[in-house]
């Protein structure tokens, strides 16, 4: 009988990790709180986080710790690394000014996508009523691939078993009543992002919000990210799709796709 392989990860580090995440998701937390919502005893809690906060991962406001500056530190770091990211800034910044929208660049990231680039343009800064309660990304956010444009973008370029991975780890939850649930449907959509050359989140990750988004390819090797153009239901109209945002985000993607094969010190 073959012996099973050893679980590599670490019980300790993932327990901090974990404890980290929560005191992220709940914006601070004490260790009552935090014992509570991971099982585990106040010492234990005690010894992860005090060392978290020696290490200066954390800092303690009262009784309740934070999450520190020195992920800040880290996510700059990590957001700025590659040359290719540094680009991503420049077409970010293009692509907004070209169509008076919110655009975001998204990197896939063990099977989410995640925003290290974004530009918010005038209707975030001076929103009409009707856009008060507008949901915006955020730099550092992770979302579910299959709700957005972005993510569904970069989907159709990977393999099929890699896509069927991610899909196995993390499902195809509704944010909205638009969002496809559907295994079947989902890759069917994903047929028609590769014929067209790019994907659309028709309301699926936010009621009101429509995306156009198009993967940006390396010279070799799977997709670095992908860019996309976000704004109102009401405002990103199938017309206003067609004419004015496939044809600047096509350049614009275009001109980050030459950027990185012309530059290749960022490696694999």
């Amino acid at each position: 009988m073959m012996d099973r392989p050893k679980d590599p990860t670490l019980k300790t580090t993932a327990r901090s990790l974990a404890l980290i995440d929560r005191i992220q998701e709940r914006g601070g937390a004490n260790l009552p709180q935090l014992a509570e919502d991971l099982s585990l005893a106040k010492s234990t809690v005690y010894k992860h986080v005090s060392t978290l906060y020696e290490c200066g991962y954390l800092v303690k406001e009262g009784d309740e710790y934070h999450i520190g500056p020195k992920f800040l530190d880290l996510g700059e770091h990590a957001r700025s690394r590659k040359v290719g990211y540094q680009f991503a800034d420049d077409a970010v910044r293009e692509l907004t000014d070209a169509t008076d929208e919110e655009v975001d660049f998204v990197i896939e990231d063990h099977g989410r996508v995640v925003t290290i680039s974004e530009s918010y343009h005038k209707w975030v800064k001076h929103p009409d009523e009707s856009d008060s309660n507008r949901y915006r990304a955020r730099m550092g956010t992770y979302y579910h691939m299959h709700a957005t444009a972005s993510g569904k973008a970069i989907l159709a370029e990977l393999p099929r078993e890699r896509t069927e991975a991610i899909l196995d780890r993390w499902g195809l939850p509704a944010n909205t009543d638009n969002t496809i649930t559907d295994h079947r449907a989902f890759f069917e959509e994903l047929e028609r992002v590769d014929d067209r050359g790019y994907a659309i989140d028709d309301e699926e990750f936010t009621a009101g919000l429509r995306s156009v988004g198009m993967a940006v390819d390396r010279p070799d090797g799977p997709p670095i990210g992908a860019m996309s153009v976000s704004g109102p239901s009401y405002r990103i109209t199938d017309e206003v799709i067609d004419q004015n945002i496939v044809p600047v985000l096509e350049r614009t993607v275009e001109s980050f796709e030459r950027r990185l094969a012309n530059d290749r010190s960022d490696g694999p």
